[in-house]
């Protein structure tokens, strides 16, 4: 039992208590040789001895030793600093080699205060407690290439501006992952909202393996169907239809019993998330998954409500000519609504994205604006951190005035032109055609405010702003850092029924 997942190499979480615990024969005693100081404990009846150890400071390296009647045990090149839990779907896990820059990158990559673990891929149906096998390394051009891209940019930011405090980072993430993979089981069977999750997942594995191909034919006929309703502005026809069989990684919380369970006893600073993107369809229901995923990690570390720092979804997908609805803007709606919760924060990437490409390679910018989050809520360090966030309006005749937190100053564009991807709308109408009256409009900086108009729309109710799957946007802070998308109306959406 390793509960520090202690090797060589390995960086240990500081200023809080450390717990080590494991096995040997009844009543031993043991002894932890830690940075000049001892600590014994002698084992239960069962063989099982616990020890806790520090607080410690920010530094090392230093070795550290485990003597018992089975044998001397020595970690070499521990380090004490801050280790971050890395974790998400794909955007996550892609490789710094494959980022843009990232081989060259890499081979600048070696940092003794920077340290790396990746937990296997694998699922479980239960909590397991063993990382199968994972191992801490070091930072260099060979073992940071292989590692989460996103992940890396924010550390060399992070390891810039904070020298001093070395870095352990765990990547635990798997592409074409949705939140419940992520939920432990508990949370999932004890909200209804979860329920049709779960009754899809016994339902395909009772099908499992298809051989007639039902299930292929029955998602290629959602597409077609959900493609055509999003065009109208129509609800999407529910969750599209997956075959799930034993040890797909979308079996529920099934990810989480095999990647996180096991690292929830080891004290962290805290969590770098980015997932999203493998269900937008079910966009509505991931504002509470989202919120329930953040308070459940919470509680499985026990550590409080430790900083959880994420990616919004960057923009992708084609470009339409006029504004309608999209599953795309609500999901990052339902992420946006995650500040909700304490000591989070969000990096904006609505300008980093690839048309074509729902991977996209630009992460060392958002890895280096997830820095600055990292820096404010868990470091306390006073620096701009977020772009223009919308706090309110006002309606004034035939224009309507928008209000921002984080203007830093003042709005401007990120290519000097008026800000676009606004659009006004005078009132909803029926739902079931999609149509909510939204027409593109003219936008103005004033200040620290925009105000927003179009003779189209006399008489405007609502705003929004890069609300699409991939807009043409532009909106900034003084700070250079860019607005979240957002809508000021709260009218139902495409993924309003999916659950």
């Amino acid at each position: 039992m390793n509960p520090l997942l202690l090797n060589d190499h390995a960086v240990l979480q500081r200023d809080v208590r450390l717990p080590l615990r494991g096995t040997t024969r009844p009543g031993a005693v043991i002894e932890i040789h830690f940075r000049g100081q001892k600590a014994h404990t002698a084992a239960d009846q069962n063989g099982i001895w616990r020890l806790e150890l520090g607080p410690y400071p920010a530094g090392g390296p230093d070795p550290f030793t485990i003597v018992s009647p089975d044998g001397v045990q020595e970690f070499i090149n521990i380090l004490v600093g801050d280790v971050w839990v890395c974790s998400g779907q794909s955007n996550m896990e892609m490789h710094l080699q494959e980022a843009e820059n990232g081989p060259a990158d890499a081979v600048q990559a070696a940092d003794p205060g920077l340290r790396f673990l990746t937990i296997p891929r694998r699922v479980e149906l239960t909590p397991v407690t063993d990382i199968g096998g994972a191992t801490w390394v070091e930072s260099s051009p060979q073992s940071a290439a292989p590692f989460s891209a996103l992940a890396y940019y924010c550390a060399r930011a992070l390891r810039k501006a904070h020298p001093e405090i070395p870095l352990g980072l765990i990547s635990a993430s798997v592409g074409a992952t949705p939140g419940e993979a992520w939920m432990p089981r508990a949370v999932l069977e004890s909200d209804p909202i979860f329920a049709p999750y779960l009754e899809r997942w016994r339902q395909s594995l009772a099908a499992y393996p298809d051989p007639q191909g039902l299930y292929a034919q029955a998602f290629s006929q959602w597409d077609r169907e959900a493609d055509l309703a999003e065009r109208e502005g129509r609800p999407i026809p529910g969750a599209f239809p997956k075959l799930i069989g034993p040890g797909h990684p979308w079996t529920p919380a099934g990810l989480f019993n095999a990647m996180i369970a096991p690292l929830t006893s080891t004290p962290i600073s805290g969590i770098w998330w980015y997932q999203g993107a493998a269900s937008p369809e079910r966009a509505f229901q991931y504002r509470k998954l989202f919120c329930l995923l953040i308070r459940a990690w919470r509680e499985a570390w026990g550590l409080g409500n430790i900083p959880f720092l994420y990616a919004q979804e960057a923009n992708f997908g084609p470009r339409r000519s006029e504004p309608g609805e999209h599953s795309w803007a609500e999901l990052r709606e339902a992420q946006f609504m995650g500040l909700a919760e304490p000591h989070t924060a969000m990096a904006v990437a609505i300008d980093l994205g690839d048309e074509k490409n729902i991977h996209p390679v630009r992460k060392a910018p958002l890895g280096e604006r997830l820095a600055l989050t990292v820096r404010t809520v868990a470091l306390g360090d006073k620096i701009l951190y977020s772009g223009p966030v919308y706090r309110d309006h006002t309606v004034e005749g035939n224009r309507i005035r928008i209000r921002f937190n984080h203007t830093h100053g003042g709005l401007a564009t990120a290519d000097g032109r008026p800000p676009i991807g606004f659009a006004l709308s005078g009132g909803a109408t029926d739902f079931s055609q999609g149509n909510r009256g939204f027409v593109w409009a003219e936008a103005k900086i004033q200040g620290e405010e925009i105000v927003v108009e179009s003779p189209q729309v006399p008489h405007p109710v609502a705003v929004r702003y890069a609300w699409a799957q991939n807009p043409d946007c532009n909106l900034i802070n003084r700070a250079g850092l860019w607005a979240a998308p957002f809508r000021t109306d709260d009218w139902p959406g495409v993924t309003v029924n999916n659950l």
